[in-house]
C-alpha cells in the first residue's frame, strides 16, 4: 500500500509536536489543537479535505469526535488502512500527508493511486454538498 507512514517515526513526530505544547504532558490538548490546525485549514477551503487523500477518513473521523461539524459519511476500509494507533498519530500522519501532498497535488485532485493496481477516488458528498466547513448538514 502506498503512503503507509512507518509508525514508530509517527510517534516520535508526536512526542517532538506535542513536547512544544506542554511537554507533551496532556495529549487530549495536542489532539484538541492539532484538530483545530486542521479545521482551519479547511474553514479557507472546504476543498482542501481532498489533499488529506487516503489519510481523510481517519482524519475525518478525529474531528467529528473533536465536535467538528463533519458528516457521517465514511470508507470504512480505507479508514481502517491508514490511521494511527490513537489520535495524535492519525492527525500528525494525515498533516503529514497533506504538507507533503498538497505541494505537488490542487485541491480539485481525487484521485490516488494506494498500489499498483488500484487507483483510489476520493469524494466525500458530506464535504461536497457544501460551500464551507461551517455550514450545517444534515445528519450531524
Amino acid at each position: 500500500m502506498e503512503y503507509l507512514f512507518d509508525k514508530d517515526e509517527i510517534q516520535q513526530k508526536v512526542a517532538e509536536l506535542s513536547a512544544t505544547l506542554d511537554g507533551g504532558k496532556n495529549m487530549d490538548a495536542f489532539v484538541a489543537q492539532a484538530a483545530g490546525v486542521i479545521y482551519n485549514r479547511l474553514k479557507d477551503n472546504i476543498q482542501h479535505y481532498r489533499q488529506y487523500g487516503v489519510y481523510w477518513w481517519a482524519l475525518k473521523d478525529v474531528l467529528r469526535r473533536q465536535d467538528y461539524n463533519m458528516g457521517n459519511e465514511t470508507d470504512a476500509e480505507i479508514e481502517r488502512q491508514y490511521k494511527g494507533d490513537n489520535d495524535a498519530q492519525t492527525l500528525v500522519m494525515a498533516d503529514t500527508f497533506y504538507l507533503k501532498e498538497s505541494a505537488t497535488h490542487t485541491a480539485d485532485n481525487m484521485d490516488w493511486t494506494i498500489d499498483k493496481e488500484k487507483d483510489y477516488r476520493l469524494f466525500d458528498e458530506d464535504m461536497e454538498m457544501r460551500s464551507s466547513i461551517t455550514d450545517m448538514i444534515l445528519d450531524y
